[in-house]
């Protein structure tokens, strides 16, 4: 059996594929991408500081667009697979998962202008859906790799909009930032996506996995936030905003969803972040290019429409 070389403990570390990831967001013109720490209390209630592997975000000075991805990265040795199962954009009679869910908006602030998520939900087509993945070894199976990489973005995301908000009630002026979140997770694992069908019939009868699944560069991945995920959205969003900011934000609320403090916290901590991007390394560089060319379009923010008062 050979032993692992200086190069396989490095490579193992994740180190490089940060670094080069960071260099990626550097070319598309980036500044400082890095590390993104928050805090969150532990199952004891001791507040403890977690991170994800990059933040990058890009600003649209003209529109006040702040384009914001939180990348986890996961070094994976050659041959290991990630195989999720299908799913469908619009399912259950049209009110499942539209492809516009993996962007979380955070609009409900800004008065006089909504993000158009119609404008996105055109590229679906182009990023196939699926949900519960499981990473497949030469010798063996790992089901917390993928499960591991939601969580630490979903806690990511959270903290994130909790930012967001608080800058946006900062007085600004005539224009409150729009800012846009994105989970990504990027991989050397090989993706694959069950084709739909499947059955444990096809799958114990396949030779060859290209049987029963197909490759993929990219894939959106459908996973909602649970119980716990759920209260401890809603416990973080209490302690975030004092009695007074969120008389502020039912202010803002009013004018922009008709709706209070406490029904925003309790949809977003039901539904956010649900969805998840996931990207072979390979594919990195083209798909962040993809990404801001569909922020660039002068269709993807309109004016909102004014709403009747809580």
């Amino acid at each position: 059996m050979s032993k692992k070389t200086w190069k396989d403990h490095l490579l193992s570390s994740g180190l490089p594929l940060e670094y080069s990831v960071i260099r990626i967001f550097e070319e598309l013109g980036i500044r400082d991408p890095g590390e993104y720490s928050y805090e969150r209390k532990t199952s004891d209630g001791l507040s403890q500081v977690f991170s994800v592997d990059v933040h990058a975000k890009k600003v649209d000075p003209k529109r006040d667009l702040h384009i914001e991805c939180l990348v986890e990265c996961k070094y994976r040795h050659d041959g290991t697979k990630w195989v999720f199962m299908p799913r469908e954009y619009g399912e259950i009679f049209m009110s499942g998962p539209s492809f516009a869910k993996l962007f979380v908006t955070m609009d409900q602030c800004c008065v006089d202008r909504e993000l158009d998520r119609s404008v996105l939900e055109k590229f679906e087509n182009t990023y196939p859906l699926c949900a519960r993945g499981i990473e497949l070894l030469p010798e063996d199976a790992n089901p917390k790799t993928i499960e591991q990489a939601v969580q630490q973005l979903r806690y990511a995301v959270v903290a994130k909009a909790i930012d967001a908000i608080e800058w946006q009630l900062i007085p600004w002026g005539d224009t409150t930032p729009m800012h846009v979140i994105i989970p990504v997770i990027v991989t050397t694992a090989e993706l694959w996506r069950l084709k739909v069908g499947m059955t444990v019939e096809d799958i114990r009868g396949a030779e060859e996995i290209t049987t029963v699944a197909d490759p993929h560069d990219v894939l959106v991945l459908l996973q909602k936030p649970d119980n716990l995920n759920e209260r401890d959205t809603r416990e973080r969003f209490q302690e975030a905003f004092s009695t007074q900011k969120q008389t502020e934000l039912k202010g803002l609320f009013a004018q922009t969803r008709n709706y209070s403090f406490n029904i925003f916290m309790s949809e977003f901590a039901t539904h956010t972040p649900s969805m998840f991007i996931v990207i072979s390394y390979k594919r990195v560089k083209t798909a962040m290019k993809n990404l801001h060319s569909f922020f660039a379009s002068d269709r993807l923010i309109k004016k909102r429409e004014k709403k009747g008062k809580a």
